[in-house]
């Protein structure tokens, strides 16, 4: 897996393909194969198809892409779990791997004798890791369980160990593959600080994380793969945000399409049944959400408009009611509860029939998540309750232009900056 002629931590794929048979029945028994001469149903997935890329010494390097691009497929290639079918692989020095909760390890051994059992698979001399075995352990957070077999260990006590073994077998390549996502944040933050520590050490990481942010603070390089193809490489900033842009399109679309199929079809009846046992004057019929151009839709970039849109039926003339709509986040956070009559607009006398009431919202400026929206009918008084469909209705927002990724809200704003303004006030 070495090679002297190159320096320690560079990787290299050159026409690297690889596949897999997906069976859509398969034989399971020596009777059937021989006797009956059944070979089962299957066909060839293209899990990677040609790619070619070099990481240099030094270089964190992150995988983006769907499930099922072949993000991992490439890890498990760079850690020779996996032959490729064609094309090669060059790893220049000793690679450590954190690919999967518990590969590796022995179920019925300790936590110290998994170490040595790792430390000798990846060709670490037993004495220097010996001098470790406290080290890993303390990083681990594991020291009262180290006797227990890991069969009993948690998800986060398998993941802590892993990695605890992975930075501690002094690899030129560090290999990852999203399992620092079962951890908790102290304990992720503790993998990102030693991570660092790789990065100022010249070691080789190659990271596939769902994690976006993590790829555009952590690494130097982003490699979007799509359908086994290396799509786009590059900047991270400039790699997640073309991802991100697809993604958010491909939703949109599908969000259309579902609604023109009549995918809502189902609530459209829940409400028509819901008027046809009600009692009152004025009911609720069903709600919309739709983009600048009218189209309707449930997706929603941050920071664009939006239009939402309760559709009522008047069974017979109501005076001057209130339209009000409340929206929450997934968790239940109330964000805000508009209603027309104090943004403004009088509804005056209702006549007898169908109608409806649109709220548009200039600019979305809440965090990307999904939000649960209840539209309710008020009298004129505005206290006395007509009508109401409680999180009957539900919206996307992804990530827009603002690039909010947490939080409750988005605000607008610029940034500046002034080297030594504070100190420059200070002296005045």
């Amino acid at each position: 897996m070495s090679d002297g002629a190159a320096p320690l931590g560079v990787v290299e794929l050159h026409d690297v393909t690889k596949t897999f048979r997906v069976y859509h029945r398969r034989e399971t028994t020596l009777k059937e194969v021989v006797l009956r001469r059944r070979r089962g149903v299957w066909e060839e997935f293209h899990a990677l198809r040609d790619v070619s890329l070099r990481v240099e010494p030094g270089e964190a390097i992150g995988f983006i892409g769907r499930n099922g691009a072949g993000k991992s497929t490439t890890l498990k290639l760079l850690a020779r779990i996996l032959q490729p079918d064609s094309g090669s692989i060059t790893v220049h020095g000793r690679v450590s791997a954190l690919l999967e909760l518990g590969a590796g390890f022995h179920p019925e051994y300790s936590a110290i004798e998994n170490i040595f059992l790792s430390g000798a698979i990846y060709g670490m001399p037993r004495a220097q890791l010996k001098e470790r075995v406290d080290e890993i352990l303390a990083f681990a957070e594991l020291e009262r369980f180290s006797d227990n077999p890991v069969k009993t260990y948690s998800s986060g006590m398998l993941a802590r160990l892993g990695f605890a073994v992975a930075v501690n077998v002094d690899p030129d390549v560090l290999l990852i593959d999203e399992v620092l996502a079962v951890g908790d944040k102290s304990f992720a933050a503790r993998c990102f600080d030693r991570m660092y520590e790789f990065r100022r050490r010249r070691k080789t990481i190659v990271l596939v994380t769902h994690n976006l942010d993590d790829i555009e603070s952590f690494c130097d390089r982003a490699v979007w793969i799509d359908h086994g193809a290396v799509r786009h490489q590059g900047a991270p900033a400039e790699v997640v945000r073309a991802y991100r842009d697809e993604v958010n399109a491909d939703d949109e679309r599908r969000s259309r399409d579902e609604l023109r199929s009549g995918a809502n079809a189902r609530a459209a009846e829940v409400a028509t049944d819901h008027q046809a046992s009600a009692s009152g004057d004025l009911l609720l019929h069903s709600m919309g959400f739709a983009g600048i151009d009218g189209e309707e839709r449930d997706v929603f970039h941050c920071g664009e408009t939006m239009h939402l849109t309760v559709r009522y039926t008047a069974r017979a003339p109501v005076t001057n009611p209130v339209c009000e709509i409340e929206l929450r986040r997934h968790d239940g956070l109330l964000m805000t509860s508009a209603s027309s009559r104090a943004g403004g607009l009088e509804l005056r006398d209702v006549s007898e029939g169908v109608g409806a009431v649109t709220w548009s919202v200039a600019e979305l400026l809440i965090a990307p998540g999904q939000y649960y929206v209840t539209p309710r009918l008020y009298d004129e008084t505005g206290h006395h309750l007509l009508d109401e469909h409680r999180d009957w209705y539900r919206f996307r927002v992804v990530e827009g232009g603002l690039r909010q990724s947490a939080g409750v809200i988005a605000l607008r704003g610029p940034w500046s900056h002034a080297p030594n303004a504070w100190v420059d006030a200070v002296a005045r």
